[in-house]
């Protein structure tokens, strides 16, 4: 599902669109073929919250493109290259360095490589669940920790309704800006929507009662957010929600592991997982090593709880 040199593309205009069940990966593939505009001649902003942006596309097999926005480094960083050190990371000359608005640069100035496993196992799980349960129809997709957002692009691209959370406004509408231009474009879905929450997790408005998937990517940076979020998770998970969670080995995933198996009432751990072939980038923004493999939760649920 590339876009051709004329712009077409095949595209999933939603998970509606599937007659049945049976193959999804060949209909997931070739369920529509649309001429659709070429990714690189939409209208994507120039700026958004003031910041020079960029559009970062991946092509992901059965999908199409997929773009998401994130900060021009190269824009602002130049004009203070000259003299610095080799040793100084690319990052720490990012134009949103010295912002006071901004605490935590790196949602917006890039897609992590645990990001784009975390896209594709979304991907895996939508296409297991519906060739299991053969349900077409509305989902709802929850991503905490977004940043850039590029699983709630997928998900959106596969029809879901979103709701995006980060304690940053700046990545926040980076998705948001991206989101728009491509369901206004057609590359995603009717039915596809994105909801905002700027603040907390555990203060956010998660609805995980309605829920059918929480996403967390890379997101387990301290021992007491690891043991929050993992308490609430695993609560969630008890109730039948799916969560998926990929971790580039930060410092909660310990913590993390222990409040989720303990709040979901059985043993849970980390398995390795590839990062897929298809994304441009593998590289680690904190220390620039890359990353071929992060770790991704698995569990069993027993003994489920009503919502």
């Amino acid at each position: 599902g590339r876009a051709g040199a004329g712009g077409v593309a095949v595209a999933v205009a939603g998970a509606q669109c599937l007659q049945s069940a049976r193959r999804l990966p060949a209909r997931l593939a070739a369920v529509q073929a649309e001429a659709l505009p070429a990714v690189e001649n939409l209208p994507w902003p120039a700026e958004v919250s003031g910041y020079a942006c960029l559009p970062v596309t991946v092509h992901i097999p059965a999908l199409g493109p997929i773009t998401a926005l994130v900060v021009d480094e190269r824009r602002g960083a130049e004009e203070v290259e000259e003299g610095v050190p080799d040793w100084v990371p690319q990052s720490w000359l990012s134009p949103v360095v010295g912002d006071s608005s901004v605490q935590d640069i790196y949602g917006a100035i890039g897609v992590w490589p645990a990001a784009f496993a975390a896209a594709n196992a979304l991907y895996e799980w939508r296409a297991a669940a519906l060739s299991a349960a053969g349900k077409t129809g509305s989902w709802r997709c929850v991503e905490i920790g977004c940043g850039a957002g590029f699983p709630s692009l997928v998900a959106a691209k596969l029809g879901a309704t979103v709701l995006a959370v980060d304690t940053e406004a700046l990545p926040l509408a980076l998705l948001s800006a991206s989101f728009d231009t491509q369901r206004a474009s057609g590359l995603f879905p009717e039915g596809a929507s994105l909801e905002t929450f700027c603040g907390d997790a555990a203060e956010a408005p998660l609805q995980l009662e309605g829920c059918d998937i929480v996403v967390v990517s890379d997101l387990l940076y301290s021992v007491e957010l690891g043991r929050s979020l993992g308490q609430r998770l695993g609560q969630a998970a008890r109730r039948g929600v799916h969560v998926l969670l990929t971790d580039g080995g930060r410092s909660g995933r310990l913590a993390f592991l222990e409040a989720f198996s303990e709040a979901l009432g059985s043993e849970a751990r980390y398995e390795s997982l590839q990062v897929p072939d298809w994304a441009p980038q593998t590289k680690d923004f904190f220390d620039g090593l890359e990353t071929s493999a992060v770790s991704v939760l698995k569990y069993t649920a027993r003994d489920l709880v009503a919502a």
